[in-house]
């Protein structure tokens, strides 16, 4: 549901941009303040930098805010009359921005909250029965050649550097990976689906990501990729006809996330 809702914001922001970029064109609006020196191109980028904006706000990945916002200052820099601190000093402030706020307020402060609803819808039950579940949690890996995790949610978070991680599951039923500035690779071939499907939330901002599928999965692939690239090549790879059902969602900016099958 709140990707369904972040779909339908977006398509509404772009085409309200879209019209206000043909409007303006036409004269039939006016803009308040003077865009001199700014081309229609230029524009055209603005508006993408502001749905990748708006994508980074939903999801908290701060250097999808904060890189985004200095292109929107270099391209309306005369406008501004900031001039003086383009191109550079504003690429510079926009990195230490970005690793300023994800040490004053780390993303995974969302996920542990996700975490703890979780455990209280789990815990709830609708049939009053209580079950407990392992998470396993690993943020702000740096530079880890390779671990393990056999959780039944599984989170991980790479910042710089690069990983593996290999899920060996009994019972898989979500996964929430990141990749900012770093390279991650996850392989699921060892985990297993008795639910029937799972959830995989994959997000990537400067960085990579490769996700190794077992051949038997059916994948659907819903990741929406801003200044990026998914190259999916499990999807198109029928799986069992009887084998697990695995939705990925999730989203690539200025990235490159690969979805493989072995």
């Amino acid at each position: 549901m709140r990707s369904r809702v972040k779909n339908i914001l977006t398509a509404l922001l772009l085409l309200a941009l879209a019209a206000c970029l043909i409007l303006w064109k036409m004269e039939i609006i006016v803009f308040p303040f003077s865009l001199a020196g700014v081309s229609t191109w230029g524009l055209i980028v603005a508006a993408i930098m502001v749905v990748i904006i708006f994508h980074s706000i939903w999801d908290f990945f701060y250097p999808g805010i904060f890189f985004p916002l200095a292109v929107l200052c270099i391209i309306f820099d005369d406008v501004l009359g900031i001039t003086a601190i383009t191109p550079w000093i504003v690429l510079i402030v926009a990195l230490l921005l970005t690793i300023a706020f994800e040490k004053l307020f780390p993303s995974h402060w969302i996920k542990k909250h996700f975490k703890k609803n979780v455990n209280k819808h789990i815990n709830s039950g609708d049939n009053g029965n209580n079950t407990t579940f392992n998470f396993n949690y690993d943020s702000d890996t740096k530079n880890k050649e390779a671990s393990y995790d056999d959780s039944e949610y599984v989170f991980h978070s790479l910042k710089m550097g690069s990983a593996s991680k290999y899920i060996s599951s009994p019972n898989l039923k979500k996964a929430d990976l990141s990749s900012e500035f770093g390279e991650l690779s996850v392989y699921f071939d060892k985990a297993q689906v008795p639910c029937g499907e799972v959830d995989i939330q994959a997000r990537v901002a400067f960085g990579e990501m490769n996700i190794y599928i077992p051949r038997s999965w059916n994948v659907i692939n819903k990741v929406s990729v801003s200044m990026g690239d998914c190259d999916d090549k499990a999807s198109s790879t029928p799986g069992d006809e009887n084998g697990p059902k695995c939705i990925i969602n999730g989203s690539v900016s200025f990235g490159d996330m690969n979805i493989i099958k072995v």
